[in-house]
């Protein structure tokens, strides 16, 4: 055991070593690729001469943003989204992941429905919103709708696959010493199945964002997509560069928020390794 765990100690030490000499080097890192992009849309807006009606400047976008800001106009559509999403997210968890174990846990089951839920996957939330806008309406339940059915599926989907990969040796073996149902979940299915939640969850939650947006577009009751779609009505470039960045941003923020802990806790809890 010594011998396996003295070369990730030295890592570690040589790793720490790194960061005491380069505290804010992985800061930069991120920002990096960033700052290049803004001098990519700076030299572009320079050198091509776009009119305002095509391109803003970066210096444009920013007072744009300051000016949205300033006047509460970003923080309500915004909020919006992030509320949204953060509801779907929570029912898409609470329904998805219980079915995903109960269709795991029978293999007839699985087979049965690893197609379909495979179908579903294949249909995109946004090829839903014709049927969501006819059934609910221009309203925020149809947005709600298409962001639940873009969350839940690859929640379910990767519970199942997850539940599956386990080795069926470990449930006998519980079972054997009279281990009661409730014991199997918290004991062998959640921990074996957990990293593959946390990959369905980061999926859905990428697929639902951009749904989400899409749908806003359409519904038009707020969100940062109707920011964008509005801003487009009426000519407003720096308005829809700026609500770009802000759901690339918010996106991050996002994931780092809800996936990042969840992650965190499988690494704390049962050791899992961490990419």
């Amino acid at each position: 055991m010594s011998f396996a765990t003295a070369p990730s100690v030295a890592a570690k030490s040589a790793g720490s070593a790194r960061g005491g000499t380069w505290p804010g080097l992985g800061g930069l890192k991120i920002l990096l690729p960033f700052a290049v992009l803004a001098a990519i849309w700076w030299a572009i807006k320079a050198v091509g001469d776009f009119p305002d009606n095509l391109l803003v400047s970066p210096l444009q976008a920013w007072n744009a943003f300051v000016h949205l800001v300033s006047h509460g106009v970003m923080a309500e559509y915004a909020s919006t989204s992030l509320t949204v999403i953060g509801i779907a997210a929570l029912i898409s968890m609470s329904v998805g992941v219980p079915i995903g174990f109960a269709v795991g846990v029978n293999r007839y089951a699985a087979h049965a429905l690893e197609g379909f839920l495979r179908f579903l996957q294949g249909i995109s939330g946004i090829a839903w919103l014709p049927l969501a806008i006819i059934w609910f309406g221009f309203s925020h339940s149809t947005t709600l709708v298409i962001v639940i059915y873009t969350l839940i599926v690859p929640i379910i989907f990767n519970t199942m696959v997850g539940v599956r990969a386990i080795p069926e040796n470990y449930t006998l073996v519980l079972r054997s010493l009279g281990a009661s149902r409730l014991r199997l979940v918290t004991d062998v299915y959640l921990p074996g199945a957990l990293p593959s939640i946390v990959v369905g969850l980061r999926l859905g939650m990428g697929y639902g964002w951009r749904a989400l947006i899409a749908a806003e577009m359409l519904v038009r009751k707020g969100g940062l997509g109707d920011l964008i779609f509005g801003a487009r009505t009426f000519g407003q470039i720096d308005r829809i560069m700026v609500g770009m960045i802000v759901i690339g941003c918010l996106y991050i923020v996002v994931d780092r928020l809800i996936i990042q802990p969840i992650e965190n806790l499988t690494i704390a809890r049962w050791g899992l390794v961490q990419r």
